[in-house]
């Protein structure tokens, strides 16, 4: 007599098979949109409702954000000269951003609701270094700042419908110990501060990680955190190099996984810790066409292997999608192409 398996268990089983990394994304992506280089965007984030866009060109100082729900007619809700914008974060309630001027850092947020836009944080350059790091979370941004005169260094959070910002968590100062950052990825904060790795989850305000970085490290560019392997991926300089590492709970001590050849590096100083793989686009400042600068590395933590993907300058995750920015094909790279691949589950070698 055939055994028939309840449904919870075949699900359950699903759900193991794909948090323990038997999955995998298709080797050829389909391509979504086609757009001319100068107006391309340089930087993409897929909402549940909307695609946003950071255009600007190429070692350029003009950007403008703006937003399309279909990916036929953008809708422009910013322009701005003479700054550098590198972090930027979106969700269905607003777009948050920090630009960089001569004399100021400005923290800026755009909501759909009302399509206004909001000056959330000012701080003046001349005061001293301030984390450009932001991220956006259900109603709520979140950034980080130094507080020269308190000498405090804090996570903060700024309530998109009471207007309000507050503390989130704060910790003492302390200059030679730099540097202080946040990165956040779906419900997960990660911050760093004098030596100290945090992850709080926003969803239930529990620290779900904490350890402490050795002394080796000069300098510390990203903490990624990695929620099925409970360890943070960390992009870090030490006397040597600079190289990509993984830090575990309670631990001070760095596994190193990949280090970088000489004149490369993580573009943006962004990695992402997920399913197992540790992304990020390698940028090479080396002499040759833009278009060779750059390409996406997709690192198999358990298999210690990285998978390369040329011409390859952006990326963002969206459920169980993964979408690229990348130089078009055709060999003139006039055109760049926005591209999605889809994460599949294999099953016992089935798909």
């Amino acid at each position: 007599m055939k055994r028939s398996f309840p449904l919870y268990i075949i699900c359950m089983v699903l759900l193991t098979l794909a948090v323990s990394g038997c999955s995998f994304y298709d080797s050829q992506p389909e391509i979504l949109k086609s757009y001319p280089y100068k107006t391309a965007p340089s930087q993409t984030i897929r909402t549940e409702k909307h695609w946003v866009m950071l255009n600007s060109a190429y070692a350029d100082t003009d950007y403008t954000i703006s937003f399309t729900d279909d990916l036929k007619t953008e809708k422009s809700v910013y322009s701005v000269s003479q700054v550098s914008i590198w972090y930027i974060d979106a969700n269905d309630t607003g777009i948050f951003w920090c630009e960089k001027s001569d004399d100021f850092y400005t923290y800026k947020l755009y909501e759909f609701e009302t399509c206004e836009i909001g000056e959330i944080f000012r701080a003046s350059v001349s005061d001293g270094f301030q984390p450009q790091n932001v991220g956006i979370f259900l109603k709520k941004a979140y950034y980080c700042a130094i507080d020269y005169e308190m000498q405090t260094v804090s996570v903060l959070v700024y309530d998109t419908e009471a207007k309000t910002s507050s503390v989130y968590y704060s910790e003492k100062y302390m200059e030679e110990k730099q540097p202080y950052l946040i990165n956040l990825k779906d419900e997960y904060l990660s911050f760093s501060c004098s030596r100290h790795v945090i992850v709080f989850d926003l969803r239930s305000g529990d620290t779900v990680f904490e350890s402490v970085l050795p002394e080796s490290i000069n300098y510390l560019f990203c903490v990624s955190y990695g929620i099925i392997n409970d360890e943070c991926a960390l992009y870090f300089a030490d006397n040597d190099s600079e190289s990509i590492g993984i830090l575990k709970k309670g631990e001070n001590s760095i596994l190193s996984v990949f280090t970088f050849a000489e004149n490369h590096y993580a573009f943006h100083d962004v990695i992402e810790y997920r399913n197992g793989h540790i992304y990020w686009i390698d940028q090479a400042n080396v002499s040759g066409a833009v278009s060779d600068h750059y390409r996406f590395i997709d690192y198999d933590v358990k298999k210690r292997k990285p998978t390369e993907t040329y011409r390859t300058f952006d990326f963002c995750f969206a459920g169980n999608d993964m979408f690229i920015l990348r130089f078009n094909k055709s060999g003139d790279y006039t055109h760049i192409d926005l591209c999605r691949y889809v994460r599949r589950i294999r099953l016992l070698g089935i798909i």
